[in-house]
């Protein structure tokens, strides 16, 4: 990146943080504030899938499991 591109590029950081801090701190820290949709959604294709396969519906209830796990990855969610 050339030195001119830096400095626009600190310009933009620094009006954002003046501007809107919220969000300039969200997007530091890369997580969503209120993660709760994620968490619904998961929470929803978990069950979902746990039923079909009770009902004896395997293949889409690996494909609603699969869904709530790439939801989980795509969120960056951790077990710690």
């Amino acid at each position: 990146m050339s030195e001119a591109e830096r400095r626009t590029l600190s310009e933009i950081e620094t009006r954002l943080a003046d501007e809107e801090p919220g969000l300039a701190s969200a997007l530091v820290a890369g997580k969503p504030r209120h993660p709760v949709l994620s968490y619904a959604l998961v929470a929803t294709f978990g069950v979902l899938g746990v039923l079909l396969l009770v009902l004896g519906a395997v293949g889409p209830a690996l494909a609603s499991l699969g869904f709530g796990a790439v939801v989980m990855l795509v969120r960056g969610y951790t077990w710690r």
